[in-house]
């Protein structure tokens, strides 16, 4: 296909991609322009020139859409954090049902798949616990700008909640360290993990009781304060994980999604479950609260500790076994009575192929995906339907507001 013409291009946006970008055609190829909206025409700039497709700046919306509105944080524009800060909430919402569906139909290969409507999940500002930062030169604290690693000082983002916030203000900038995790949890817990540059630490002066610890280039942490932990508390149960560890980064969300599983698996007295990619055991604990027999299996060892000193001081440490395996070495090599329930909650790459195939073969009676990422849901499930799993359905979490990213729920059955 010809290049496409240098210097400002008018046209028109008929497309929305799962990253967030409105999609114009142009001399029939498909051009991807952050920043803008199906049905706005705009006057834009090739800047990455392919084959097959082309990227493209935004230079003016000359016809905007009726969704857009004007972004609530001055950093919008710069800032890579947040990509839809343009568009009203519930126009952020019904944009990521349109993108499940079409996911779930062109990588997926399902027709007509039964995805609901997204739903809101918590405030659409001030949800986020957790965030990594980066310094810049001057070693000022904030974002990368999207696409690059230059970083963007914010010294207020107004996505984080105002615990996470205190946090950030409090580690203040300067440190000398390269990078910064800073986490507020819904119990109160405070903690910040810096990340060493090349120059000496001036380590920041936090709250009595928050936690502080170093990261070292090993991967491994030093802990100067606390003893690097925090919990959350979710559904009335208490989930400790490392300042730094994985855990979803809204409360509410994380409750929305227990809800959710919990709903689509039913009465499940008496069922065995396996809990696939169980990080602390958001889902194991509920479950077996609810009267199942869990097996968690998670590839991170210090997460499945914590997992197990979690089903402890719950009282569920009877019904939940916690192995620090990997997916795929579990599903292949386990051979005993097969599961009633599974729950997958893979990272953002997805189950993938292999892990689906040996899935599919213990002929579990639910499947419910827990999905991070619309194409890696779609992929996979083309291939549970290769293994003639159906797709029940599909619901839409809006965990992350002003941003491109969605949580789906996927209820899969033989």
């Amino acid at each position: 296909m010809s290049s496409l013409p240098e210097g400002p291009i008018e046209a028109v946006v008929d497309g929305f991609t799962h990253g967030g970008e409105g999609v114009a055609r142009v001399d029939g190829k498909a051009v991807f322009v952050p920043g803008t909206l199906p049905g706005e025409r705009v006057r834009l700039e090739v800047v990455d020139d392919r084959k097959r497709w082309a990227r493209g700046r935004l230079l003016d919306v000359l016809d905007p859409a009726a969704e857009r509105v004007a972004p609530p944080c001055p950093h919008a524009h710069t800032c890579g954090g947040c990509d839809l800060q343009h568009v009203t909430p519930d126009s952020q919402r019904r944009l990521k049902t349109r993108v499940v569906t079409e996911q779930l139909v062109r990588l997926g290969g399902l027709d007509d798949p039964p995805v609901a409507d997204t739903v809101a999940v918590g405030p659409d500002l001030g949800y986020r616990t957790v965030a990594r930062m980066h310094a810049d030169e001057q070693g000022r604290l904030g974002f990368h700008r999207a696409g690059t690693n230059d970083v963007v000082p914010v010294a207020v983002c107004p996505v984080l909640t105002p615990g996470a916030q205190d946090v950030r203000s409090a580690v203040g900038d300067r440190t000398g360290a390269a990078e910064v995790t800073v986490r507020a949890t819904s119990t109160g817990d405070r903690g910040a993990v810096l990340h060493p540059g090349p120059g000496p630490l001036d380590l920041p002066g936090l709250d009595d009781g928050a936690t502080l610890q170093l990261a070292q280039p090993d991967g491994s942490t030093v802990t100067v304060r606390g003893d690097g932990t925090v919990t959350e508390r979710v559904a009335g149960l208490d989930f400790t994980v490392d300042v730094d560890g994985f855990f979803q980064t809204t409360t509410d969300g994380a409750a929305a999604l227990v809800e959710a599983v919990l709903g689509v698996v039913g009465d499940v007295s008496g069922l065995v479950a396996w809990d696939l990619y169980a990080g602390v055991g958001l889902f194991s604990l509920p479950l077996a609260r609810a009267g199942a027999t869990v097996t968690a299996v998670e590839g991170v060892a210090r997460a499945v500790d914590h997992l197990r000193d979690n089903a402890l001081r719950a009282g569920l440490d009877q019904s939940v076994v916690a192995d620090a395996l990997d997916v795929a070495d579990f599903v292949r090599r386990r051979h005993d009575a097969p599961p009633d329930v599974v729950v997958l909650d893979p990272p953002r790459t997805g189950a993938g192929a292999e892990v689906v195939a040996e899935l599919a073969g213990h002929r579990p009676g639910d499947i419910v995906y827990v999905a991070c990422d619309p194409a890696a849901l779609a992929r996979d499930a083309r291939a549970l339907a290769e293994h003639h799993y159906r797709l029940v359905s599909a619901q839409p979490f809006d965990l992350f507001p002003m941003t491109h990213h969605v949580e789906v729920v996927a209820h899969f059955r033989p």
